[in-house]
C-alpha cells in the first residue's frame, strides 16, 4: 500500500511545481519581447531550464526505482533507470542543437515523459494528485518551448 503525502506537503508539492514552471513562462516572453535580456538570451535560458527540468524528471524514476519493492510497473528495474538516464542525456543533447531544433526535441521529451508519468498514476505506482500536477506543468512547459519557434531568428 502506497502512503500518501500530508496535505502540507501536498500543498508545498504543488506550490513549487508551479513557481517551477515560472522561468518557462518568463523566459518564453522575454524570447518575443526582450525587456531586460535580448532575445537571444531568453532562448538559451529558456533551453538551459527545459534541459535541466527533463533531467529532473528522469531523477524522479531514478529515485522511484531505488526505493521501490515492485520493480515491474510501467517498466522494470534496469529499464526505468535507463530511461531515466536518457531524459537527462536528452536534455544536454538539446542544448547542442540549434535553437528551433532544441525546442521542437525538448518539447517532444516533456510529451513523452508526460505520457510515462501519467501511466504511472493511472496504475497506481505514483499518488493521483501528481496527475493534474505533472499534467498543468508538461503543458506549460511544452507550450512555451513551441513557443519559440516563433521567436526572432538565431543570430
Amino acid at each position: 500500500m502506497q502512503q500518501l503525502p500530508d496535505d502540507q506537503t501536498l500543498r508545498i508539492a504543488s506550490w513549487l511545481g508551479y513557481a517551477g514552471a515560472l522561468p518557462f513562462v518568463c523566459f518564453a516572453v522575454l524570447a518575443h519581447q526582450p525587456v531586460f535580456i535580448s532575445a537571444q538570451t531568453a532562448i538559451f535560458a529558456l533551453l538551459s531550464y527545459g534541459a535541466v527540468i527533463l533531467s529532473f524528471l528522469g531523477g524522479l524514476h531514478w529515485g522511484r526505482i531505488m526505493v521501490s519493492q515492485s520493480l515491474s510497473a510501467v517498466f522494470s528495474g534496469g529499464s526505468a533507470l535507463i530511461y531515466s538516464v536518457l531524459l537527462s542525456l536528452g536534455g544536454w543533447t538539446a542544448l547542442l542543437m540549434p535553437e528551433h531544433t532544441a525546442a521542437l526535441f525538448l518539447a517532444a521529451c516533456f510529451a513523452g515523459a508526460l505520457f510515462v508519468d501519467l501511466r504511472l498514476v493511472t496504475t497506481g505506482v505514483w499518488p493521483t494528485f501528481l496527475y493534474r500536477l505533472r499534467l498543468h506543468l508538461s503543458l506549460a512547459a511544452v507550450v512555451c518551448l513551441v513557443s519559440l519557434l516563433a521567436a526572432p531568428a538565431p543570430h
